[in-house]
């Protein structure tokens, strides 16, 4: 199921159903623009200045989800539900439509209605600080 980044809501389960995610109530970050939000996972992990097109892992062991800069761009938040943290994949984005995550590839398009270009992220190179 693909979110849009213009969604004011979103309320997403793992493939495991055992934790959810969601933003309520975000807010366009420019008239017209793609929203905002905090996103809220149910095992407690909240985090800012999020956009709704985020996906799950096939495994349900990570959850990718744009989030904004200051300068308005984004970046992809990876959550790890076991470690309970979150890293960064590497790049930045005008504005992130997620459409899969299998294995370790992210795939999506860069704003979807303006110049829309394709994109595959592989986050088997982010350093998760446990050799």
């Amino acid at each position: 199921m693909t979110i849009s980044p213009w969604k004011d809501h979103v309320k997403l389960t793992s493939p495991d159903g055992k934790i959810t995610a969601g933003i309520a109530d975000a807010w366009e970050i420019a008239m017209g623009a793609p929203t905002s939000g905090e996103l809220v996972l149910s095992n407690g992990i909240r985090r800012d200045n999020c956009n709704p097109s985020m996906v799950w892992s096939e495994n349900s062991q990570y959850l990718a989800v744009p989030q904004w800069t200051k300068k308005r761009n984004q970046r992809l938040l990876i959550i790890s539900i076991s470690r309970r943290s979150a890293r960064y994949a590497s790049g930045e984005y005008r504005a992130l439509q997620l459409e899969s995550f299998t294995g370790n590839v992210i795939k999506g398009i860069d704003s979807p209605f303006h110049m829309p270009k394709k994109i595959e992220i592989d986050i088997s190179k982010i350093n998760w600080g446990d050799s």
